[in-house]
């Protein structure tokens, strides 16, 4: 049977099912979405009889675009659906790639690597990940060539890693150096009518979460950590394009501060690009170089897009996924595999905030987390963990129920290896400090090992905006306190304070047990001060500078395993049971948001402040980033 007409028969199948059971909103649901997948793809010009499914030519070209989302861990279905469009959106995991270049590097069929990385933005620490991935590629002995209509900041980073850089001759590069901002809500809240009392660990003069609803613009030891990072920021980056394109970094400064690449005259003149190029241009060089061509399209060279080359037969994948999902079955598996000696290593990916509860593949939910890291401690097979962490922080309490498990892991004679990504800050680092070797990134933004909450007054805005009036009875001096329209004062403060610090003290603690420091030691380099990855290893707070490969073999090592297989923890979210809990409404106050319009600047730190007003009781102690950044 016809890839075809498999599709129509599972579709009518599965519609035949759903008819069945009454489910009239999940039937309605399931033609929009297949609607919108065939769309989608169709209008790229894909047969679905002959697109999927494919086999690799000999003389491909690996063509790297980066137009979709990097994460950290990437599904074999590598698109989530889109609340409002019912439409795929793609993502590229970050796990996979990695793998895929050290197989392209030895797969015969492909030639090298077109990189057109256009709008490509992230953090440095991730994206740095990506380019050693791709210069292990070209050491290969494989090339790569990078192309462009506009190279943004990041882009041009990524792309000076090629053997050389072309630009559309009527393109640009948009090269205007570094920076950080942060928003500040006081003024907002104020004409709101929402009071915000503060509270933070002693001495945490750096936890500047707290600073924009106190302030109007960055106090000095903000604004000194902020420095900090940028500066190591720009040195990997800047150093990296300062070396490929043979400059020294005082004289890229200086392009850049001049504004030097108006043109792409300029930026051919002062050796950013080694060519301006056309399209067809671009083609015919790669076919020089050795790329076959491209038997649908005269004078094309043959490019392989990276979904397809990680999986050929990844749309058929997900449509077997969802019949199964929508018939409520399972996939078919190897349900009765032996439990054998350890051979694995279990890498477990805590991904978001953290927060107490279950979580998702966005979110460290304490009880996923820490269930994951007891799955792994319970498993004979697996012999060693590596907690992969990207993490701004969050609940303090949450942090120290995933933190439990990395000290039970220990002790269960488990080596626990944490590999840092683009954050691993207060609460990402409390939940790795206890591991046997801290890997990071040059980039990665760690540390901020400080405390505070946020106890918001929303008084003023009821009574003079709303029109709402409050008024009781109590038995006990405190029992309205944390009412939510009352600042709070007096003892009850104090009380608070006291709690704070408290949590503060505890968690220099921990990070004093994991590290093998002393209490003072560690607070002189805690109060809530922010470090890269580099620095922190000078200061004792990280062991070395590694991927998440080198943290693998590590841990395999630490175990004496030799070719061990890897487990994944937790379980993914399946892409069509996520867009169901959305659908039912978990997202849906954002989409509809986002729907009407009310996004970016204003719906991005709306957002923010919503997450910590509505926090849970248990969760409004804070061990978190003190910023949002955004880095240009």
């Amino acid at each position: 049977m016809s890839f075809g007409k498999q599709f129509l028969a599972s579709l009518l199948g599965s519609t035949l099912a759903l008819f069945v059971t009454g489910t009239l909103l999940i039937f309605v649901f399931v033609g929009a979405l297949i609607g919108g997948l065939t769309s989608a793809f169709a209008e790229k010009g894909a047969d679905l009889e002959t697109e999927f499914g494919v086999d690799i030519e000999d003389g491909s070209v690996l063509h790297l675009t980066f137009d979709a989302p990097m994460v950290e861990r990437g599904m074999e279905v590598p698109f989530t659906i889109g609340f409002g469009s019912l439409e795929p959106e793609t993502q590229m995991g970050l796990n996979h790639f990695l793998a895929d270049m050290e197989r392209a590097a030895e797969d015969e069929r492909i030639e090298g690597i077109l990189l057109q990385a256009d709008m490509l933005s992230g953090y440095p620490s991730m994206l740095g990940e990506v380019r050693d991935a791709l210069a292990k590629f070209k050491a290969s002995g494989k090339w790569i060539v990078a192309w462009s209509e506009v190279y943004t900041q990041s882009a041009y980073w990524m792309s000076s890693v090629a053997d050389a850089v072309y630009l559309h001759p009527e393109g640009g590069i948009d090269m205007r150096g570094m920076g950080i901002e942060t928003t500040f809500y006081k003024r907002m809240l104020e004409d709101l009518g929402v009071e915000m009392t503060i509270v933070r660990g002693p001495d945490n003069a750096y936890k500047s979460a707290v600073e924009p609803y106190l302030r109007e613009n960055l106090s000095e030891a903000n604004r000194e950590q902020l420095t900090a990072l940028i500066e190591d920021f720009w040195s990997r980056m800047g150093g990296d394009i300062a070396t490929a394109r043979g400059m020294t970094p005082a004289e890229l400064d200086g392009h850049i501060n001049a504004l030097a690449m108006r043109s792409p005259q300029n930026a051919l003149t002062l050796g950013f690009v080694d060519g301006l190029m056309y399209e067809d241009e671009l083609h015919a060089l790669l076919m020089e170089k050795g790329a076959a061509e491209d038997e649908n399209e005269e004078s094309h060279a043959l490019l392989l897009g990276y979904n397809k080359y990680h999986n050929p037969d990844f749309f058929e994948d997900f449509i077997t996924t969802l019949q199964v999902e929508l018939e409520g079955g399972e996939p078919e598996g190897d349900d009765d595999v032996e439990e054998g000696e350890a051979s694995a290593v279990a890498v477990v990916f805590a991904v978001g905030g953290i927060e107490s509860g279950k979580g998702d593949d966005a979110t460290i939910g304490s009880e996923r987390i820490a269930g994951a890291l007891r799955e792994a401690r319970l498993d004979p097979e697996v012999g060693a963990v590596v907690l992969r962490v990207n993490s701004p922080g969050g609940s303090a309490l949450a942090s120290d129920v995933i933190w439990r498990e990395t000290v039970l892991l220990k002790e269960a004679g488990k080596p626990v290896v944490a590999s840092m990504s683009d954050l691993a800050a207060s609460g990402g680092y409390y939940i790795s400090c206890a591991a046997d070797h801290i890997f990071a990134q040059p980039n990665t933004i760690t540390g901020s090992i400080g405390v505070f909450g946020v106890l918001p007054s929303a008084g003023k805005l009821m009574r003079d905006r709303i029109g709402l009036d409050f008024d009781g009875v109590k038995l006990h001096e405190h029992a309205d306190v944390m009412n939510g329209h009352t600042p709070v004062q007096g003892e009850a403060l104090a009380a608070i304070n006291e709690g704070v610090t408290n949590i503060y003290n505890g968690f220099i603690a921990r990070v004093a047990e994991g590290r093998g420091m002393t209490v003072e030691a560690v607070d002189d380099i805690a109060r809530g001060r922010v470090w890269t990855g580099q620095d922190a290893m000078e200061i004792g707070l990280v062991d070395g500078m590694g991927d998440l490969q080198d943290a693998v073999a590590l841990a395999a090592e630490m175990a004496g395993l030799t070719d061990p297989g890897l487990v994944e923890l937790p379980k993914a979210v399946d892409p069509f049971e996520q867009f169901i809990e959305d659908f039912a409404g978990i997202t849906a106050a954002k989409a509809l948001a986002q729907a009407a319009g009310i996004e970016g600047d204003i719906m991005g730190p709306l957002l923010e402040v919503e997450a910590l007003l509505t926090a849970s009781p248990q969760d409004r102690i804070q061990a978190r980033l003190p910023y949002t950044l955004r880095i240009n």
